[in-house]
């Protein structure tokens, strides 16, 4: 219970919740556009609907088929309320996740470790969380192993999560909030 008195704590001050939100939401529209729920390309205004009993059909392992479609000029959102509470849980935690990370950086006497240590405690699960973002950048670069990818894409999701969470008990049970 430690871990979560010290995020209590830590999200007690503004400047720590501005950058939860901040890197969380980054986050969010980075997921969004490796899962294409956002693109570009969009034309004129439109706004079309689905039935909403839609929104639990898998589209892949850990996608599910939206509901809605916003088209305004240059921009096509796909609104998928379960895609979407993924990504938030996702974003949420790497938003965390660098938070901390950035206090035990920048105030080393509120962690029981040193600086480098603060910041490589968390690499591993910033980069598992990161996984959804791999078939965006591979896509940005045009290559072909985006397929193979896109296959393991669907692996990573529960398996960023679960490294998060880990990172992020473990970055909280050697972080002292009296020191915040």
């Amino acid at each position: 219970m430690r871990a979560a008195g010290t995020l209590v704590a830590i999200l007690r001050i503004p400047l720590y919740r501005r950058l939860v939100a901040g890197i969380g939401l980054f986050y969010l529209v980075l997921f969004l556009l490796a899962l294409q729920d956002i693109s570009t390309g969009g034309r004129g205004w439109h706004f079309l609907t689905a039935e909403w009993s839609r929104m639990f059909e898998r589209t892949g392992t850990f996608t599910f088929e939206p509901v809605a479609q916003i088209i305004v000029p240059g921009l096509s959102i796909l609104i998928s309320p379960v895609n979407v509470a993924i990504g938030v849980v996702l974003a949420s935690l790497a938003g965390l996740n660098l938070t901390v990370t950035y206090i035990a950086f920048t105030q080393p006497s509120a962690c029981s470790f040193n600086r480098s240590t603060g910041v490589l405690a968390s690499l591993p699960a910033l980069l598992a969380g990161g996984a959804c973002c791999a078939p965006a950048v591979i896509l940005i670069f045009g290559l072909q192993a985006s397929s193979l990818l896109i296959g393991t894409f669907q692996v990573m999701i529960p398996l960023s999560m679960v490294f998060l969470l880990l990172a992020l008990k473990l970055i909280l049970e050697r972080t002292h909030p009296e020191f915040l």
